[in-house]
This record gives C-alpha cells, structure tokens and sequence, in this order.
C-alpha cells in the first residue's frame, strides 16, 4: 500500500470537522479527506483497498454519530491487516467506557474534544512527523 501524508477525518459535526481538518494542515497535512458517517469512511477505506490506493497515514476519529457509533469502523480497522498499522487518535467526549473499549482495539492516541484544539493538533505533529 502507498501513502502521501494524508488525513481521514471522520466527524459528522460540520464545526469539529473544519477544526480537525485546520489542524491537521497547521501539523502539515497535505491532504484532507472527510466523511461524516463511520459508514462512509469504511466505503473509502475499503476503496483505497480494493484498488491498491493511497491510503490516509491517519485517522482522526469521533465516536459518536448519533445512530451510527465510531467504534463500527475501529472494529474494521482492527480486524484489517493493512489498516492497523494507520494511527487512530480517537477525539471525541469520552467516559472511561468509552476509554476501556479504545485499549480494546488497540488505539494509542485519545484526544477529549474539552482538551483543546492545540492537544489535536500536537497528536497529528506526531504522526505527520513520522511519515514526512
């Protein structure tokens, strides 16, 4: 698989969405895809796939979608060999729970949306610096 500094960010607030996207841009993300529903970005990812495409080097991930719950596509990323190795950050209003699940499927990086802007957008340096 290739990847090109590029950020899926799924979030269905339109409000966080231009806030994780502006970050990941400040953190130096080239490209930004978004999709609004855990639905959509297991579409996109199992596209990427399929094709042998470019796939995102992270995810930036919100757990709640109303309906819809963010941990559908932790699930497939975890249970997807050639997607565990994208970092997740999981940035959403988490309990312990919720905390509990993530160390579950393994997810390294947890960003309460309470905590900042600045503390999402420090995770994404991270991970952009590791792949540029």
């Amino acid at each position: 698989m290739k990847y090109s500094n590029r950020l899926l960010v799924v979030e269905n607030e339109p409000r966080d969405a231009r806030l994780a996207a502006e970050a990941a841009k400040l953190a130096g993300f080239a490209e930004i895809e978004a999709r609004t529903t855990p639905q959509s970005a297991r579409a996109y990812l199992e596209d990427r796939l399929a094709e042998e495409g470019v796939l995102p080097d992270g995810i930036v991930l919100d757990l709640d979608f109303g309906i819809e719950s963010g941990f559908e596509l932790l699930r497939f990323w975890h249970s997807t060999p050639n997607l565990r190795g994208i970092p997740v950050i999981v940035w959403s209003i988490m309990g312990e729970e919720q905390r509990r699940m993530c160390d579950l499927f393994k997810v390294k990086q947890f960003v309460g949306k309470w905590e900042g802007i600045e503390v999402l957008q420090q995770a994404l340096q991270n991970i952009a610096q590791t792949v540029s």
